[in-house]
């Protein structure tokens, strides 16, 4: 009976630990709920070395939502690290914790892949952050803008080291894969192109591994392969297709059988290696075509004649071709200062109309649109400071900068608004003075 009772205990204990390895690792932040904090998150804390894990930092708060002046990205030493590009803008979302309302907002995820086995401690992500007063004072005045540093919980990895022995031909590919090689045609001419596509799908470390060589015959030229990375932008973990493009053409006739490509997959799930093969197929060249060039035949040398002449043709058709560069240089930059002109002309004229019917969201897309017509790369990712940066850049007037930050706080205002209710209402003048903004960032970009 005490055997049977101590065999129960064990195995709860056993899958207890199972559990707690396979699930998504939360590092908490401890301290006072009513200011904002960072949660740290991560897919796996015991991954092998060359799998793919995703690391999160959520923002948590309460009422309106603070503004990211500046931030230090976390140490990650011994891991290669692939940033996600961030959205147009933070949208948060209600959630709740220990019976209290919240909202929350993924601020900053990493693609992680280990490249050495052992602890591996990632820490140091924090942010200035500036949460705006919504008080006054007795006389009217507002309260200032209260600074706060959040630092994210400590994250520890365990890496652990792939299985002895590792098979031949292994190149970093760990996931779940699949292998195809295809031709466009079978049956072709000598001169004639052939396409040959080598297509990895799958979810794993499609950002880090290395596809296998494709081989041709000898007797076959062909350019260097371009590769293609299709990814789904929805998936935790990088999930889609690969594609390696060799455009060859074959010299000489024949029958050419191209054999099976073998790639070396390790799925962590099962903890195995396996090879995976692609079918062969078979090459039918015949004859050149009509006019085609190949190594075989060389073009005969010119009579003595045409030897004589060449040079002053040569000459007369230089002349010519820089003639007409000439005029087609003088046409195309007339058209630009037509075009130019008109687009200045239009947007004097036609005044974006305010859209008293958009959400806070769409207004504020809306900006980051333009802003990015101007010139700027990926507004809504940018801290404060990092923008007025960018728009001093661009070369905007002290009013324009001035009135886009309060636009913004305004716009996030509606947006963050108090956990567990719905946007706010745009207050009224708040639409036209985003269509006043919206002209006024198209003609920086006309301008420039």
């Amino acid at each position: 009976m005490a055997k049977g009772l101590a065999l129960n205990r064990y195995c709860a204990l056993f899958w207890l630990i199972i559990a707690s390895l396979s699930a998504p690792a939360i590092a908490g932040a401890s301290g006072n709920l009513d200011k904002p904090f960072l949660i740290s998150s991560i897919s796996s804390t015991s991954p092998f070395v060359g799998q793919e894990i995703l690391l999160t930092y959520t923002l948590y708060f309460k009422n309106v939502a603070p503004k990211i002046s500046s931030e230090t990205n976390p140490s990650l030493q011994g891991l290669w690290a692939k940033e996600s590009v961030p959205d147009h803008f933070i949208k948060s979302i209600p959630t709740t914790i220990k019976g209290e309302s919240f909202r929350s907002a993924i601020v900053k995820q990493f693609r992680l892949v280990p490249i050495q086995s052992g602890t591996i401690k990632v820490s140091g992500y924090n942010m200035q952050c500036v949460l705006p007063q919504q008080q006054v004072t007795t006389n009217g005045n507002e309260l200032p803008d209260t600074r706060v540093k959040i630092t994210a919980p400590e994250i520890i990895i365990s890496a652990h080291a792939l299985p002895e022995p590792v098979q031949e031909g292994f190149s970093g590919a760990v996931g779940n894969f699949s292998l195809n090689v295809l031709a466009d045609k079978q049956n072709l001419r000598i001169g004639e192109p052939l396409s040959v596509k080598l297509t990895l799908t799958g979810t794993g470390s499609l950002l880090t591994l290395e596809l296998p060589a494709l081989h041709l015959p000898e007797s076959f030229q062909q350019n260097p392969p371009e590769r293609t990375t299709i990814l789904n932008k929805e998936s935790v973990l990088s999930s889609g297709s690969i594609t390696s493009t060799i455009i060859a053409w074959p010299q000489l006739e024949g029958d050419f059988h191209i054999p099976s490509l073998r790639f070396v997959v390790f799925n962590p799930e099962t903890r195995q290696y396996s090879t995976l093969l692609s079918k062969p197929f078979d090459i039918t060249v015949s004859g050149a075509m009509q006019g085609a060039m190949t190594n075989e035949k060389k073009p005969s040398d010119p009579s003595p004649g045409i030897k004589k002449t060449f040079p002053s043709l040569l000459t007369n058709t230089a002349i010519i071709i820089i003639l007409l560069l000439c005029g087609v240089a003088i046409v195309i930059t007339r058209k630009k200062q037509l075009q130019k002109r008109a687009l200045a002309q239009l947007d004097s004229a036609e005044m974006i109309r305010p859209d008293s019917s958009n959400s806070a969201g769409k207004m504020k897309q809306q900006l980051f649109t333009v802003l990015e017509e101007a010139g700027i790369k990926s507004p809504g990712g940018l801290t404060r400071r990092e923008l007025k940066q960018a728009l001093l850049e661009i070369k905007s007037t002290d009013e324009t900068r001035k009135e886009l930050t309060t636009l913004l706080d305004a716009l996030d205002m509606i947006i963050y608004c108090p956990a567990g209710k719905k946007e706010a209402e745009i207050p009224e003048g708040i639409a036209a003075r985003v269509n006043v903004l919206l002209n006024e960032l198209k003609k920086v970009g006309v301008t420039r």
